[in-house]
C-alpha cells in the first residue's frame, strides 16, 4: 500500500504540472459559465461564453430584454436541451433583477457567508460545490471548495474516503482541505484549480492515465489496478 501524501504536498506537485489559469471573480459570470452550456468541454464553453458576451451582453436586462431567438441561436451550439437552457438563462437573470437589483456581487457582499452561500444555491446548476467555488473565487468567503474532477482526485490518493453520497463525499474533502486553510485564499484557489485541472486530464474517470501521472507512487487507486 501506497504511503500516504500531505494534501499541501500534492499540491505543489500538481502545481509544476499545470498552469494556473486567470479565474472569473464576478458572481454573476460564475453561474452563466456554469449554465452557458451542457456536458460541454471547457474550450468549446469558452467560446460559447464569449459569443454570448458579445451577443447578448453580461447583465441582467440585456438578457431579460433579449429575443427568444436571439438567446436560442447561442444555446443550440452548447449541447442538449437548448430551450431548457434559455429558460435558465431567463430565470437567473430576473433573480439577478429582482432580487439584488441588476447587482448580484453587490447583494452577496452584504449577506453574511452563510446566507450567500444559501441564496446562491437556488440558481441552477449551483450546488454546494459551485456556490463555495464562487464564494471563494470572488473574495466573498475564505472556504474550501472542490469540483467532482478534484473530489476525484482525493477519493484515488486515499486522503478522502469514499462516502455513501456525493454530498457526503464533498464535506469530507472539504473538511480535508479545510486543515490547511490557514494557507489562504490563493492557496485554496489553487488547490481547487490543480485539483480539477488533474482530474480532467491525467486522473480521469474512465481509463486514467496512471503511468503519466506524478502521484502514481504515492496513490492509493494503484493495488485497484493491480499495481
Amino acid at each position: 500500500m501506497p504511503e500516504k501524501i500531505a494534501l499541501p504536498a500534492v499540491i505543489a506537485r500538481l502545481a509544476k504540472l499545470y498552469a494556473a489559469e486567470p479565474a472569473l471573480s464576478d458572481p454573476f459570470l460564475h453561474i452563466l459559465w456554469d449554465n452557458i452550456g451542457y456536458l460541454i468541454d471547457d474550450d468549446r464553453r469558452a467560446a460559447l461564453f464569449a459569443e454570448f458576451g458579445e451577443t447578448i451582453g453580461f447583465d441582467s436586462a440585456a438578457i431579460l430584454s433579449a429575443s427568444d431567438s436571439r438567446l436560442l441561436a447561442i444555446a443550440r451550439k452548447g449541447g442538449m436541451n437548448p430551450e431548457t437552457r434559455v429558460e435558465r438563462w431567463r430565470e437567473i437573470a430576473g433573480m439577478v433583477a429582482q432580487d439584488c437589483e441588476g447587482n448580484l456581487s453587490g447583494y452577496l457582499r452584504g449577506q453574511a457567508p452563510a446566507k450567500a452561500r444559501a441564496f446562491l444555491k437556488r440558481f441552477p446548476a449551483i450546488g454546494d460545490s459551485g456556490a463555495d467555488r464562487i464564494l471563494l473565487f470572488c473574495g466573498l468567503d475564505v472556504r474550501p471548495s472542490v469540483d467532482s474532477n478534484g473530489l476525484r482526485v482525493l477519493v484515488r490518493l486515499g486522503l478522502v474516503p469514499l462516502a455513501a453520497s456525493y454530498a457526503a463525499t464533498y464535506r469530507a474533502a472539504v473538511g480535508k482541505i479545510a486543515k490547511d486553510a490557514g494557507r489562504g485564499r490563493d492557496w485554496l484557489m489553487a488547490c481547487h484549480t490543480l485539483l480539477r485541472e488533474h482530474g480532467r486530464a491525467l486522473c480521469k474517470r474512465n481509463n486514467p492515465r496512471c503511468i503519466a501521472c506524478p502521484l502514481d507512487s504515492v496513490c492509493a487507486h494503484a493495488p485497484a489496478r493491480g499495481l
